[in-house]
Order: C-alpha cells, then sequence, then structure tokens
C-alpha cells in the first residue's frame, strides 16, 4: 500500500495529510488562532481533535508530525512511509516543474532564500526534518507557480532589458498554483460546469487574485516573487521601485533587509499593527480607524484585480473566493463583493450570512457572474502530484 506525507508549511500554519493508496488517511494542522496556538488532528472516520500547543511546538512541528505519522502507520500495519511530497514557493524557471528532492535541487532552493523569505527557510527547514525522521523515503517537491508556466508572454513577461531579464531568470512565475488546480479540478462538482472563464480569489495569510481561461492560468496577481500582488498579511504587494529604494535609502537598508521589510512590515500589518484578518474584522466592528482603513485597502486591492482579470478573460461567467480567510468569513465576502455589481456580481446577502466554512454559491439567482465559495485542497493536489510522479518513475 502506497503512503504519502503531504507537507505543507505556509507563512502562517504547517499542515500535514497522510495518504494511503490515494486516500486521505490523517491530517495534523498547526496554526496561530486568536487564544494562541493549537494543533488540530483528525482520522478518516473520527471526529477531529484539537489542543492547544506551546509556541515551541508550533515552530518545530516535524516532531509531533513524526510521531503521530508513525504511530498510525504501526496501527494500520502500514510499513514505512514511502514518499513525502512539499509544496515549494521559489522564484525561477527551475521550480516551475514538479520534481525529486536532490542534492542540486536544495543547492538552488538555498540560493533563492532572500527573494522568498517567509517560505523558503521554513521550506529548507521542513526538509531537512524529512530527512532527518523518514530517512528512506523519496522527497517530492511539488511547485505553487507550476500552473503558471504557460502563461501568454504579455502576462509572464516584464518590460525590462530582453538579455537581461533572460539571463538573469527574471519573469512574473505566479504563485497559489496549487491551490487554483484543486478549485479547477473541483468546481464542476460543485456547480455542475467547467466555466471557461473564471477568476479565483486565494484569500489569506498570503493572497492572489488568478484569471482561468479553459483551466489554464493566463494572468494572476502574485509575480516574480511571492510578496507581489495584492497587499496581505505582512507582505506589501505592489510597490513602487522607487518607493523601495527611497526606504533602503533613508533605513540604510541592505537588499535582504529590504527583502524581509517588505515581507514583515507591510500589507494589512504595516497599515494596522495586525495580520490577523479576524482580528482586524473584529476590530472594525469597534470603529478601529486603522482597521477601517486596511480592511478597506485589502478589498479595493482584490477589486481591482478582479476587474482587471475580465480584461485578460474577455469577460467573467464564474468568481471563485477560497482559502481560509474567504471561506470562513461572509464578512470580509461581502467587503469584497460590494463594489462589483458592474460586472455583474450580484451576491445574496443572506446565501452569503449562512454559507461560512462550506463550499456552495452565494450569488443571486438571476446573477450574470456565478459566485462561489470553496474550499481550496491544496493537499489533494499535492497528494495527485506524488502520484503521477511515482507512476512516471514506475514506467520510467
Amino acid at each position: 500500500m502506497e503512503t504519502t506525507l503531504v507537507v505543507n508549511p505556509g507563512s502562517s500554519s504547517r499542515k500535514y495529510s497522510l495518504y494511503c493508496a490515494g486516500e486521505l488517511a490523517l491530517t495534523l494542522r498547526f496554526e496561530d488562532v486568536n487564544t494562541g496556538f493549537e494543533m488540530c488532528s483528525h482520522m478518516t472516520g473520527s471526529q477531529q481533535v484539537c489542543e492547544a500547543v506551546p509556541r515551541s511546538e508550533f515552530e518545530d512541528s516535524f516532531a509531533r508530525v513524526y510521531e503521530e505519522v508513525d504511530k498510525f502507520l504501526f496501527r494500520k500495519s502500514a510499513g514505512r512511509l514511502d514518499s513525502v511530497v512539499v509544496r515549494v514557493v521559489a522564484p525561477g524557471t527551475y521550480f516551475q516543474a514538479h520534481q525529486e528532492v536532490t542534492d542540486e535541487y536544495l543547492a538552488k532552493l538555498k540560493q533563492c532564500e532572500t527573494s522568498a523569505p517567509l517560505h523558503v527557510p521554513s521550506l529548507l527547514k521542513e526538509i531537512a526534518s524529512v530527512k532527518k525522521y523518514f530517512k528512506q523515503a523519496k522527497i517530492i517537491a511539488a511547485s505553487d507557480s507550476a500552473f503558471h508556466q504557460n502563461m501568454p508572454s504579455r502576462a509572464r513577461e516584464y518590460s525590462i532589458n530582453n538579455e537581461d531579464a533572460e539571463f538573469y531568470d527574471i519573469h512574473r512565475f505566479g504563485y497559489h498554483g496549487l491551490s487554483v488546480a484543486s478549485i479547477v479540478r473541483k468546481i464542476h462538482a460543485v456547480i455542475g460546469q467547467d466555466p471557461e472563464r473564471m477568476i479565483v480569489c486565494h484569500i489569506g495569510s498570503g493572497s492572489s487574485v488568478t484569471a482561468v481561461k479553459n483551466g489554464r492560468s493566463i494572468e494572476t496577481t502574485m509575480s516574480f516573487s511571492p510578496t507581489s500582488g495584492l497587499p496581505m498579511g505582512s507582505r506589501a504587494g505592489d510597490l513602487d521601485a522607487s518607493g523601495l529604494l527611497e526606504l533602503m535609502r533613508v533605513k540604510n537598508l541592505r537588499p535582504r533587509d529590504a527583502e524581509v521589510y517588505i515581507n514583515t512590515n507591510g500589507g494589512l500589518f504595516g497599515m494596522s499593527g495586525e495580520s490577523d484578518i479576524r482580528r482586524l474584522l473584529a476590530r472594525r466592528a469597534q470603529n478601529d480607524p486603522k482597521a477601517i482603513i486596511a480592511l478597506d485597502k485589502f478589498s479595493y486591492a482584490i477589486q481591482k484585480a478582479i476587474a482587471a482579470s475580465t480584461i485578460a478573460l474577455g469577460g467573467l461567467d464564474v468568481l471563485v473566493l477560497t482559502a481560509t480567510a474567504a471561506v470562513r468569513s461572509n464578512e470580509l465576502r461581502y467587503l469584497i463583493l460590494s463594489r462589483l455589481e458592474h460586472l455583474g456580481i450580484c451576491m445574496s446577502v443572506d446565501r452569503n450570512e449562512l454559507l461560512v466554512g462550506k463550499d456552495g454559491v452565494i450569488s443571486v439567482r438571476n446573477s450574470p457572474v456565478k459566485v462561489v465559495v470553496m474550499r481550496t485542497d491544496e493537499m489533494g493536489e499535492m497528494a495527485q502530484v506524488a502520484t503521477q510522479f511515482s507512476q512516471k518513475l514506475g514506467k520510467g
């Protein structure tokens, strides 16, 4: 029986799923919540169990993961773990393909550490833990930008010197590809059709908007690095290069310092001192001016990206809101959808309020554009990558 562990180290959470013979068997999630840190475990066929954990266990979660996975495999007499698939968020054409993690791959990953400081360091740490605890398992890198690798050149290229762009590999790579791919795979089951023109809004600690035409990415807001595009939890999003250069000059920042600055001192945190959307919504309800401004800027940026994506698509059939913040908060969805009626996006207030944490349609019945709330399934998408990779190796 083939066993695969899916590892998804995000910027504010750690997610792990164990698949046995292609079926989900066990999930573990470590997350920063309002009351501190928690770990939730869920074995298929049983109730989810959540418990508070110290910060140290949140930051070094893999020791606990190994313990839980080892116990599960022993109880099920499933033998040892066959493969581990990890989500890779890293800029570069080299990383726009799913592949086995080799010494060469690790070396290239370390070289781009400064370009994705919220993801690559934690990813390298997770891979080191995999090698320590599951020595025999094959490690597969699931590229978070592979879904965007065939974007048209008008969307992929910057308006810089062609020779420099090619030599230094400076292109718009895009991210959240695994999330968007999972929506493409699952959308028919939710609405009974495969839309020709679809926009997927992934809204969480990291946020992006992607235009999907006939199942393929043709435009997305994240570009060279996951810092770009929309303002996010602590990432600045798009910033005039001259503005960043001025900050570097007046604050005496070196390039690495500047990279860390725009990744950790920008976005919602930079504007309000808080990166958690749940807490910001609570502050907004209390008429906190900083929270009001931050969320208005955040929703406005998403609205602009949605409108721009309709140009790439030549219209719009379906708008999908996915990822943690969008799925959990009807209030946030209301803020995002409130100024889009001119695009044919007509939200049902009642449906929106009733739908929390589930998949479904929240647009009015006669809305020209169908608005759908869907849970993303990055873990399932990564498990499919591992299965396809193993089959490919078997044929080879």
